[in-house]
């Protein structure tokens, strides 16, 4: 009952259309070719004529299909391709011209349609439906159109509803962010101060948790960015086991360079909670232009490599920072960042290109 009353509300219009546009097209041509001469309409016998609008329809579904694909290219490559609306109708009028002509030809050779006038006929099938059709590809192109406005409307509230909902991750992961940057300042006078490895670790952490805390919203210089991100390294490197290598390759000069904070932290955390057999880390920051390549791999074991290794509490955590992680290059980088992740039996590499 379900799929009876899915398949009724279907809507038959996109389908039975170029049918239609093909009767109607047919039916004008016989009226001004028939009557304009004081012929009966479709004179010359039914069969004859109901040939000649079975091509009629065909045609047009056949043209309706390839306009529908071009159209679909042409607004798929929007806004960064400027359309030439005078070059699409110039395209369209080729179109017409060239696969109407030919078919009225092999279809008067094989005995199916009757041009009486020659040439004549030819031209008045040619000023007939390349204006007819000019209409109809208008009508495609005006729904193709609304289509994608339609389209880029909902892509825009998702947007909006993603934003909010990562301003409220945001407003509720602050809380614990101000709740443990105040209770390790509590614990910093408790420590003794013969430990200062620990007072250290301390002092390291508190300057992470500051940094994550007001930074969030706002650009900063890179090599802002870069100081925070070697204080993260050393401080995962700290709670590890020694024999954990981790290999960087960051390039010196980043002038000038401005940058959404806290984009890279995700996949070096996960690459630190991650990182198994060998026990190695390899984070390569580069720039080329206006883009920003970073990647980093760590070393798996067979075990780890395994997703069902992998407790379920710490997936959940690494799968909602990946998450939230696109969230946040989606709204910052819109169209300007790829993110890539794969894993073999001994590597896993995550790789982010920015395009500033």
């Amino acid at each position: 009952m379900r799929a009876s009353i899915a398949k009724l509300s279907v809507n038959p219009i996109p389908y039975l259309g170029p049918a239609l546009w093909g009767i109607a097209s047919f039916n004008i041509l016989r009226v001004v070719t028939d009557l304009t001469k004081k012929n009966e309409f479709w004179s010359g016998g039914v069969k004859i004529h109901s040939v000649g609008l079975l091509i009629s329809v065909i045609f047009c579904y056949v043209i309706t299909f390839l306009w529908r694909r071009r159209l679909g290219r042409i607004f798929a490559a929007k806004p960064t391709v400027k359309t030439n609306v005078a070059v699409e109708y110039m395209v369209a009028v080729v179109q017409i011209m060239g696969l109407l002509n030919p078919t009225v030809y092999v279809s008067e050779r094989l005995g199916w349609v009757y041009m009486g006038d020659g040439y004549i006929d030819y031209i008045l099938v040619n000023a007939i439906y390349v204006p007819l059709f000019l209409l109809y590809y208008m009508f495609l192109r005006n729904e193709r159109s609304d289509r994608n406005m339609a389209e880029n409307r909902i892509y825009v509230e998702q947007i909006k509803a993603d934003k909010l909902d990562t301003e409220l991750q945001l407003l509720k992961s602050q809380y614990h962010p101000h709740f443990l940057f105040n209770a390790l300042n509590t614990v910093y006078f408790q420590i003794d101060e013969s430990n200062t490895t620990a007072k250290k670790s301390v002092e390291q952490l508190s300057e992470l948790l500051r940094y994550q805390i007001y930074t969030m919203d706002e650009e900063v210089s890179m090599e802002q960015e870069l100081a925070f991100l070697t204080s993260y390294i050393a401080f995962q490197q700290q709670r590890l086991t020694a024999r954990l290598h981790v290999h960087t390759d960051i390039e010196k000069d980043w002038t000038g360079v401005r940058i959404y904070p806290l984009l890279f932290q995700p996949l070096i955390e996960n690459a630190f909670k991650y990182v198994r057999g060998a026990y190695e880390i390899a984070i390569c920051l580069k720039r080329e232009g206006t883009k920003i390549y970073f990647s980093i791999s760590n070393s798996l074991s067979g075990a780890a490599a395994d997703a069902s290794a992998i407790p379920r509490t710490e997936r959940t955590e690494s799968g909602a920072g990946l998450s939230n992680l696109k969230k946040r290059l989606a709204l910052r980088y819109p169209q300007r960042h790829t993110l890539q992740t794969r894993a073999d039996g001994t590597c896993f590499l995550a790789e982010l290109i920015l395009d500033l």
